[in-house]
């Protein structure tokens, strides 16, 4: 093998390292794409900055989202769940517990938390039970 496959070899592992690295970390940050492998964290993240109860085994139709920059990140973890098990969950969380909502033109309950927990800017809970689902939408600064 001659010396200049050896160096357009290299390179071009080199270079789909890059891209690879591009894709799978920078792109999905800035995008505020939740990767597979960052799922579980940005729920716990959600949960602890609203002081908010681990999420039920039973939530169904789990799915979480991100908004923000490189200066603010915002979660969006939205799931299903039947009434009763929204109650446990409600009564469960010590932010939520003693809190009276606001009533939306739908039915949705809106709970505000500010300030959130662990110096986080806080943020919402909607609760539907017409349609039985929970939006959790928490932001840090």
């Amino acid at each position: 093998m001659t010396v200049k496959k050896i160096v357009l070899r290299t390179l071009l592992g080199l270079l789909i390292a890059f891209f690879l690295f591009i894709g799978l970390f920078v792109i999905p940050y800035f995008a505020n794409i939740v990767m597979p492998w960052d799922r579980s964290e940005a729920i716990e993240a959600a949960i602890t900055w609203g002081g908010l109860a681990d999420l039920p085994d039973a939530a169904e139709d789990v799915s979480v989202g991100t908004e923000g920059s490189m200066f603010t990140r915002t979660f969006i973890v939205r799931f299903e769940l039947d009434n009763d098990a929204i109650d446990a969950w409600i009564k469960k969380s010590a932010r939520m517990k003693n809190m009276v909502p606001v009533v939306e033109a739908d039915g949705t309950l809106l709970y505000e938390i500010h300030p959130g927990e662990e110096r986080s800017i806080g943020g919402t809970v909607r609760v539907n039970r017409l349609d039985h689902w929970v939006v959790i939408k928490m932001s840090w600064s």
